[in-house]
């Protein structure tokens, strides 16, 4: 299991984003990070928008968006993004006391994994099928057709509200003898969070040997 990309961060719940960007890039940068070049920002007073990447630290970027509230990380694993999220915290609590475990409206996590069981994804996804519905597919297409992919997410929940998860598991593109399996995951409750992320990779390979079962 190869973690492609992680993304963690929050979305404040502040009328006005409490973060000014130009704050946040020195503290950074005093902090040990690189910054990312950015042009065009005037000086204070003048509170401005920005939505983007802000500086880095080894293989973990920093962003946000202003309009929307958000901060958050990206690096190469969940691990990493998790202790590096913690880092970005307590940098922000001591030089600009805002807390980021404060006033949050919800956590997000974005992940992308690839899984090589040594098996055929497109021989063993179909397994899931509802072979009567996608049958019927095929007389509308006038195909043969199978699964290809599988979607899972809460039931009688919508992609709009707050607490909300989405688990893609798909073939790669690139290599059909692997797995991609991508995780959209956001919640207003940091322990129903920390949980779904501490038990995540190990369920998706569980999700996977059902699959293949």
């Amino acid at each position: 299991m190869m973690t492609e990309e992680a993304r963690f961060g929050v979305r404040l719940s502040y009328v006005i984003f409490p973060i000014d960007v130009r704050e946040l890039r020195h503290i950074l940068a005093k902090n040990g990070y690189e910054l990312v070049p950015v042009s065009n920002i005037p000086p204070p007073p003048t509170r401005i928008r920005y939505s983007g990447d802000v500086a880095r630290k080894g293989e973990i970027t920093v962003s946000i968006e202003s309009d929307s509230g958000e901060i958050g990380v990206v690096g190469r694993s969940l691990q990493d993004v998790r202790s590096a999220f913690e880092d970005l915290a307590k940098i922000v609590n001591s030089e600009l006391d805002v807390d980021l475990y404060e006033n949050v409206r919800f956590y997000w996590y974005v992940l992308h994994y690839k899984i090589n069981s040594g098996k055929r994804p497109f021989n063993e996804i179909p397994k899931a099928e509802n072979k009567d519905y996608v049958q019927r597919f095929g007389k509308v297409l006038e195909e043969d057709l199978s699964l290809s992919s599988i979607r899972l997410a809460p039931r009688d929940a919508s992609p709009n509200q707050e607490n909300w998860f989405d688990i893609a598991i798909e073939p790669d593109m690139e290599n059909e003898t692997i797995y991609h399996v991508g995780v959209v995951f956001r919640n207003s409750d940091k322990s129903k969070t920390e949980k779904f992320v501490r038990d995540l990779e190990s369920n998706i390979l569980k999700i996977i040997r059902t699959i293949e079962a």
